[in-house]
């Protein structure tokens, strides 16, 4: 993920584990109705703060934090315009920047989703809907 807010830069410095992965979809489970308008191609260019945050009301306070800081754990960020790339976040889950704003933590948190469980997620959905109109009315 490239990502450019307010004029700064940021990137993943590498993909979320395959266990990271399994525990932030299942702590996502809950939401997949509203996963499946985030992931959707056609939204690519659309805001999505409101929606993440819609998504993230209908899981608890200890999974909407692990998922996002477990997201931001692989967020790093460009001082500088030519300047080397930094985490943003500290082993313990602080952030590092005092100007990340919550809709720029929201914004990174669905990139790094959406890059490591985005297909994940199009495929499942996929699979349900087949499933569904495979069943008997």
């Amino acid at each position: 993920m490239n990502l450019t807010l307010h004029g700064i830069n940021y990137a993943t410095k590498g993909k979320l584990d395959a266990f990271t992965q399994l525990h932030i979809a299942r702590k996502l489970g809950p939401t997949l109705p509203i996963i499946e308008g985030l992931v959707k191609p056609e939204n690519d260019e659309k805001g999505k703060d409101l929606v993440t945050v819609l998504m993230l009301s209908h899981i608890s306070d200890e999974d909407t934090e692990y998922v996002i800081r477990k997201c931001l754990a692989v967020v790093v960020r460009q001082p500088e315009t030519e300047g080397p790339f930094a985490p943003i976040q500290t082993p313990q889950g602080s952030l590092m920047f005092d100007d990340i704003s919550m809709s720029d933590m929201l914004g990174l948190t669905i990139g790094v989703i959406e890059e490591n469980l985005g297909d994940f997620f199009r495929t499942s959905l996929a699979d349900l809907k087949a499933e569904e109109k495979k069943l008997p009315a």
